[in-house]
């Protein structure tokens, strides 16, 4: 790593390697999450096809047999295989989800390269500020900051630019309430709303795992402090703890002694850089979470949302559930699956919340996990790692809201254009057209 004593930041990557990376696109004819899908539009490869797909059958498709040799399936598209009759609104699923524009984001198919790092000189500063007030950072009102030298220079040119993160310090230094020195090498990173645990989960974990595998080994990490966020990482990995000084909003922190590292995403989300910033989070879990269940441990994992916990609705009307449930047991049934069917709502028989350890056991052991999207769902960053082969993937079944269900959340919100670095066989149906932001229902033929 270089650093400047003249106050001149110097880039660790150069613009040769800017361009995009390939990555490997392992196109599998998974089964679908609940048995027999039949004569059913799906995407797969950007094209509309009818065909028959089926999750709880034993046996393999050719396009399975041409890819086994490949140790991962990478998910090179930025769609998920979507099981509707409709193929209109498939047609505009893949679209709208290539295109997220009202999140700065765009998606041409491949792994973003690694964000732009900058490593400033000793003295330089760091502050992660408290939510600005001017519109062009409402769509971020949950992290700004800034990092500049002792002279003034601040780490990235955000001139022109819309300042979703990171901003002049300048213009906002007199919000700094604190100010304290910090002796040794430091990575500062600020992120999207880690209070949350689902957003601590997709959105800081990757970046966080990423930016410890090229920091110096002695870096001093500086990181929000939240309760979620340090819970998790604890879980992760307690020893850590160890490297990590928790900043509140408007302390500005000064590097003594040492280089500070920064990067710059391009969005509010590591959603772009799929495995690029996935693969060294799942690597940082399995150092300390290698377990592996064989087969008849193995779990269909079913989230079902409610109760105090849950505060954005999406909870599917009771009997409407149990008629989901039953078309589950009865593919399990028929296609000889032995794995148990769980019923995970994130809480205990008293309703409290289940420990993070109970919560990673169940979804580590999960072959299949189906349900509405919301943060039950983001559990499946505890599943198994590193899948021997494509067949070995984990089966996801998301619920989402369709154009015509736009009621229930944002259109086409769900989990796998945030969370395609993961290695699993992601599939998706939409909210019926009766559906609202409380109760959500589905078209039943959609998952039979």
């Amino acid at each position: 790593m270089i650093h400047s004593s003249d106050s001149i930041i110097k880039p660790i990557f150069e613009q040769k390697y800017m361009a995009k990376w390939k990555v490997l696109s392992c196109l599998c004819a998974a089964g679908v999450l609940v048995g027999s899908l039949t004569s059913f539009n799906t995407s797969e490869a950007g094209n509309n096809m009818r065909q028959v797909t089926t999750l709880f059958s034993t046996e393999s498709s050719t396009s399975h047999r041409r890819t086994q040799h490949l140790p991962v399936c990478e998910n090179t598209l930025p769609y998920a295989k979507v099981h509707d009759q409709r193929p209109e609104e498939i047609h505009k699923y893949e679209v709208m989800t290539t295109n997220r524009i009202n999140l700065g984001l765009s998606f041409d198919g491949y792994d973003h390269p690694p964000p732009p790092i900058n490593v400033l000189p000793p003295g330089s500063n760091f502050c992660h500020w408290e939510q600005p007030l001017e519109p062009e950072n409402k769509i971020n009102p949950h992290a700004v900051a800034s990092a500049w030298t002792a002279d003034g220079v601040d780490a990235f040119d955000v001139t022109g630019e819309n300042l979703q993160l990171w901003v002049p310090h300048a213009k906002y230094e007199y919000q700094a309430e604190k100010r304290i020195l910090l002796k040794g090498n430091a990575v500062a990173f600020f992120g999207f709303n880690t209070g949350n645990y689902g957003h601590v989960l997709h959105d800081n974990m990757p970046i966080i795992a990423w930016l410890r595998t090229i920091a110096p080994a002695d870096a001093t990490f500086i990181l929000q402090k939240t309760n979620m966020l340090h819970k998790i990482i604890e879980f992760v990995d307690p020893s850590f703890l160890e490297r990590v000084y928790w900043y509140e909003t408007n302390e500005v922190i000064t590097v003594e002694d040492g280089t500070l590292t920064v990067a710059k995403l391009s969005g509010l989300i590591p959603s772009p850089y799929g495995n690029t910033l996935f693969r060294p989070l799942r690597e940082w879990i399995f150092e300390n979470h290698p377990e592996r269940y064989p087969d008849d441990e193995k779990l269909v994992v079913f989230y079902s949302r409610g109760g105090k916990y849950t505060h954005h609705g999406r909870v599917v009307e009771y009997q409407h559930e149990q008629d989901i449930l039953a078309m589950i047991r009865e593919s399990m049934a028929k296609y000889g699956r032995k794995e148990e069917l769980i019923i995970f709502t994130g809480q205990d028989n008293d309703g409290n919340l289940l420990p993070l350890i109970d919560q990673y056991n169940i979804f580590r052991r999960a072959s299949t996990i189906i349900g509405p999207h919301g943060s039950g769902i983001a559990n499946n960053i505890w599943t198994y790692p590193f899948p021997d082969s494509c067949e070995d993937r984990v089966h996801m079944l998301e619920f989402i809201p369709a154009s015509d269900s736009s009621d229930v959340q944002i259109i086409y919100t769900g989990y796998y254009w945030v969370m395609r670095g993961m290695p699993i066989d992601w599939h998706q149906v939409f909210y019926a057209s009766n559906s609202t932001r409380s109760t959500p229902y589905l078209y039943l033929p959609d998952i039979q």
